[in-house]
């Protein structure tokens, strides 16, 4: 039987390379099964950098063969979590195949599309938390609650202000906790335990870094007006590009749900209500320009939540929000809306985390 299981094996390695619309017959001691291949949706990366693709299996005794079959099939990894780079701009297909106790199991598609070298993208996996204050699963910037403390990564100069003397801070800090727990009830609550992301971890893994983003709610209709200069200052959370030299479009970024705002809304807390049929919380992204006015009429939104037309399942995952409608922008302005709003503002907590963000140099 081994050396039938061997002989399919083989004919899947030489099959994979000249298709993705294929299924594969795969023997076993179990008996026969036909696996499959699912396709896994699209990456963006840059050429001559790397890219990750975890794709969250966390079965026991996985075996991982990671594959480029853009044209022929050619093994690249056998890490459970792929980093790789192609050195030339250009559309590819990676393959992982799985197996457990020498079973194949899963086939999985991913296409990639990889742009040259004008795009920069936010990369936090060297971000130095040695010396971070310490949470459940990892560590914050130590800087979090230090007035006037300067967050930058790159090109990418985040918003951030403390008030140490109140325990206080706002815009943006840096988290690598693999943490997604309720702490409703935990010592320390939601205060001592802010510093989450539900997928655990940034983009490339779990416990790996991703900026943590406390925001303010989506200001009313009338304080954002298209042409007119406004003052990005008075907003939590924005991101300058710190390019003197260079101008830029907005391209992408990835976004997850903070654990704080994911159970108040799925079950409700001291502040929040549970979301009902109706509800919905969302992320706006405005683009700003060098002359500090909107670059486009409506802003980029992404609902982390909507209950508008019946209730769906949340997802806990990255999902990449396309933000190339904002055009040629310097600074990037985000906030929060929910439909769970009180006489004193809203209930639901207004955090969000990303990773990844892609600009692209235009000049």
């Amino acid at each position: 039987m081994k050396t039938n299981f061997l002989k399919h094996f083989a004919v899947l390695f030489l099959f994979i390379g000249t298709s993705t619309a294929f299924l594969t017959s795969c023997s076993s001691d179990d008996g026969n099964s036909t696996i499959y291949p699912q396709q896994k949706g699209e990456i963006n990366a840059i050429s001559e950098q790397d890219f990750s693709i975890n794709p969250e299996i966390e079965t026991p005794n996985t075996l991982f063969y990671w594959f480029d079959t853009t044209v022929n099939s050619t093994q690249i990894s056998t890490e459970p979590i792929l980093s790789h780079k192609f050195d030339e701009p250009g559309k590819y297909e990676v393959t992982l195949k799985t197996f457990v106790n020498e079973i194949p199991t899963n086939i999985y598609i991913y296409k990639v599309n990889v742009v040259d070298n004008d795009y920069v993208k936010l990369n936090l996996s060297d971000f130095d938390l040695t010396n971070g204050i310490e949470t459940t699963g990892g560590k914050v910037w130590s800087d979090t609650y230090t007035e006037d403390a300067v967050l930058q990564s790159s090109i990418f100069k985040f918003s951030h202000l403390a008030v140490p003397d109140w325990y206080f801070w706002t815009g943006f800090t840096v988290s690598n906790a693999a943490d997604n727990e309720n702490h409703l009830e935990t010592t320390g609550d939601w205060v001592a335990n802010q510093w989450g992301t539900m997928p655990k971890g940034g983009f490339d893994s779990v416990g790996s870094p991703f900026l943590v983003a406390f925001a303010d709610h989506k200001p009313a209709d009338g304080i954002l007006t298209p042409n007119q200069p406004i003052d990005i200052t008075e907003f939590s959370c924005s991101i300058e590009l710190a390019d003197n030299e260079n101008t830029y479009e907005a391209i992408s970024t990835k976004v997850a749900i903070s654990p704080w705002a994911y159970y108040g809304i799925l079950n409700g807390d001291s502040f929040a209500r549970k979301f009902e049929k109706g509800d919905y919380f969302a992320l706006h992204v405005y683009g700003v320009d060098k002359d500090m006015k909107l670059t486009s009429e409506a802003p980029v939104t992404h609902y982390f939540v909507d209950f508008r037309d019946g209730i769906t399942p949340i997802s806990t995952n990255w999902n990449e929000v396309d933000l190339s409608s904002l055009g040629e922008v310097k600074y990037l302005l985000f906030f929060l809306e929910t439909t769970d709003v009180g006489e004193w503002g809203a209930n639901t907590a207004l955090y969000f985390t990303m990773d990844k963000l892609i600009v692209k140099k235009t000049h």
